[in-house]
């Protein structure tokens, strides 16, 4: 379980750096004026579903804390949000557009300036796939936990259910891309 918080706060942390040090700039510069160096279209695309996603994680971080500070069923916590994870669905639609927008050599001078902009040596392009391994990762973290959950568990249910549901989820989004 420490396993599954701390990878969702290292995962909430690279959205914030996405939206802090990229996403937010990058609005800022295609709403300068007179002439702006990216067009908003294209950093709309690029960063489609990161508000989403942030927000999303918050809560399901906030929602895991509760489920382990109150005995520790993870797999309802994760069953509470399985209509919300279909963000990740509309991620995945977007990714390889956003991945050519953000490499298209129409857009050198943004591709410039997010290449400057490293944190703990990565770039944005390894910042924008994360979303699109996390569902696979719970997939890995689930079955962890089954694995190490007794059948007459009265978790086991709830966690099974949500490994089945992740697993649909992770299958769903591979036939996207």
């Amino acid at each position: 379980m420490n396993e599954l918080l701390t990878t969702e706060e290292t995962f909430l942390d690279h959205l914030t750096i996405i939206k802090r040090i990229f996403m937010d700039p990058l609005m800022e510069a295609a709403s300068a004026q007179p002439k702006p160096f990216v067009h908003l279209k294209d950093v709309q695309t690029i960063f489609a579903y990161i508000p989403q996603l942030i927000m999303l994680s918050t809560s399901f971080l906030r929602r895991l804390h509760e489920a382990i500070e109150h005995g520790g069923d993870i797999g309802t916590a994760f069953c509470d949000y399985l209509d919300q994870f279909d963000v990740y669905i509309s991620y995945a639609a977007n990714y390889s557009k956003a991945q050519r927008y953000a490499s298209n050599a129409r857009n050198i001078i943004c591709r410039h300036y997010v290449q400057e902009k490293k944190m703990n040596r990565m770039l944005l392009a390894d910042y924008i796939i994360e979303p699109i391994q996390r569902i696979p990762r719970y997939c890995l973290l689930l079955k962890d936990l089954k694995r190490h959950s007794s059948p007459t568990d009265p978790d086991y249910a709830s966690i099974d259910r949500a490994l089945k549901s992740m697993t649909a989820l992770a299958h769903a989004m591979n036939s996207i891309q």
